[in-house]
């Protein structure tokens, strides 16, 4: 498990990739899906314990939450959810993202998922995006998102100091919306 653990959270160099979502991070995407009415719906966060900052916020917010992790002995890449669900929301790790995609669209579920800028280097979302692109849209902070880092059994707040840009990235939600809409 650990080993398993560890290919997932760290990047090709083996450096970690451990960024957690911000609690005022969390806050403006519930603020943007509380214009909608999802509260009916189940919202499974795969990569997320009760202690994430996204489940926090949605249950603060009434919303039905179903989270894993990787620590719970549910690796989201082997694990066959055994509940239903309505929309998958998460912030997973950067790394292996073909692979998570893959597994993500096999439930052919709307998700929302926080992805940095590099997500455009990859050829394989590129093609995801060009082949399936009116179900696709983007929400875009106006800014530079901060992250929690984990540096050793320490958690560091990093107040937009990351020297990349994020957005959520949204699969058959908002579709009356432009592509790109600002949160």
């Amino acid at each position: 498990m650990m080993e398993t653990y560890k290919r997932m959270n760290t990047d090709n160099n083996g450096q970690s990739n451990e960024c957690y979502t911000r609690k005022c991070e969390s806050e403006k995407l519930v603020n943007f899906l509380n214009l909608y009415d999802l509260k009916n719906k189940t919202i499974w966060c795969p990569f997320d314990t009760e202690n994430s900052n996204i489940v926090i916020v949605l249950k603060e917010n009434n919303y039905n939450v179903i989270f894993t992790h990787i620590d719970l002995g549910q690796d989201f890449l082997n694990f066959n959810p055994q509940f239903e669900f309505d929309i998958i929301i998460s912030n997973p790790p950067f790394s292996k993202r073909t692979k998570f995609f893959n597994k993500l669209n096999s439930y052919n579920k709307p998700y929302i998922m926080l992805q940095p800028i590099m997500f455009f280097n990859n050829n394989s979302m590129i093609r995801e995006l060009i082949k399936d692109s009116n179900r696709y849209r983007f929400l875009l902070p106006n800014n530079r998102m901060g992250f929690i880092i984990k540096n050793g059994d320490e958690y560091i707040e990093k107040d937009k100091t990351t020297s990349f840009y994020s957005f959520w990235l949204c699969k058959d939600l908002f579709l009356d919306k432009n592509t790109f809409i600002e949160l």
